[in-house]
């Protein structure tokens, strides 16, 4: 079982994967957000409790309440959650869906495109 943060605009199916893969057959892990305060992924194996403690400071209380922290090169979409402007343009540069793209570009975020 796994809980992901919903603020992933540029989640990339196959870096989910491999975080999912490297989940522990036992217990409980989780991978920590860009900064590395919060948590974008928890997840437990069959029979072990999620627990989950989501919010400001997540990384340390997953940590201290027993989770394996996932230390993975290569998979900024899964750790790139956004909660202020800066991280909203480090997603657009990572690359988002073209829904997001569309909002950003009518928010001022990214340029318009002039049609060719």
């Amino acid at each position: 079982m796994a809980a992901l943060s919903a603020d992933l605009p540029a989640l990339r199916p196959n870096e989910l994967g491999r975080v999912l893969g490297a989940v522990p057959a036992a217990g409980r892990a989780f991978l920590p957000d860009a900064p590395g305060l919060g948590t974008t992924l928890l997840a437990c194996a069959p029979g072990s409790p999620l627990a989950p403690a989501f919010g400001d400071g997540s990384r340390a209380r997953h940590a201290a309440g027993g989770a394996r922290e996932l230390r993975l090169p290569g998979v900024e979409s899964v750790r790139r959650d956004v909660d202020t402007g800066e991280d909203l343009a480090e997603a657009l540069a990572l690359g988002v869906g073209p829904h997001t793209h569309a909002l950003a570009t009518r928010l001022g975020y990214l340029p318009h495109r002039r049609p060719r």
